[in-house]
């Protein structure tokens, strides 16, 4: 006699889905669809103090655009004083309308990219300027965009999460700058080499 199985019986569905035409927004809403990233190491700090390190560990990129690993490491031993910061860290890392209930100590960071054109986390939503009558998936904003891709992740001392950066960063660098006093973080400008984005960008391939 056969031993039974371990998987589960799958009984195919009386309604199959309907087939939909594939929706494809316009490059600055987010990553495009359907596309497997090409995957760079960046492992730049951007911000430190006694309690606090902040960097960009790695990245997906993309011919739009790059999705960026923010990460926060505190040294809080205290699970409660780890939340905390982490819970306001899920509000205000982000851009736009959350931001404007943020303190004046909180974090706040930004890029400048090699053309001049700057993005940061306080700045509007991409949204409140596009005008009425515009195709949502034809206008683009005039200048960069940084937004939130996924849910947080918390691990212990650690708090990350992917930042949308459109559009691909232009060579040779853009500039990175972070401030978070609330954290003893004053105001740091790191130049980041974007070479390994476009590598990365060049390797991103279509999934179907």
């Amino acid at each position: 006699m056969a031993p039974p199985s371990s998987f589960p019986e799958f009984v195919p569905s009386d309604d199959p889905d309907e087939e939909e035409p594939p929706f494809q927004p316009a490059d600055w809403y987010g990553p495009p669809h359907g596309v497997r990233p090409g995957v760079a190491d960046l492992g730049v700090e951007v911000g430190r103090s006694e309690s606090t390190v902040v960097s960009l560990q790695g990245a997906e990129a993309y011919a739009s655009g790059v999705v960026l690993d923010l990460a926060v490491h505190v040294r809080e031993r205290g699970r409660e004083a780890r939340r905390r910061v982490f819970a306001a860290l899920d509000l205000h890392h982000g851009r736009g309308q959350l931001d404007l209930f943020l303190g004046a100590g909180g974090l706040r960071w930004g890029v400048e990219l090699a053309d001049g054109s700057r993005a940061t986390t306080l700045d509007e939503s991409p949204w409140n300027e596009r005008p009425e009558d515009a195709d949502p998936s034809d206008w683009n904003p005039s200048h960069p965009v940084l937004d939130g891709v996924g849910r947080t992740q918390v691990w212990y001392d650690s708090w990350r999460r992917g930042i949308w950066l459109w559009p691909l960063p232009p060579l040779p660098t853009m500039r990175v700058v972070c401030a978070w006093p609330d954290r003893g973080i004053a105001e740091t400008s790191v130049e980041v080499p974007v070479t390994a984005l476009h590598e990365a960008a060049a390797r991103a391939t279509p999934v179907w």
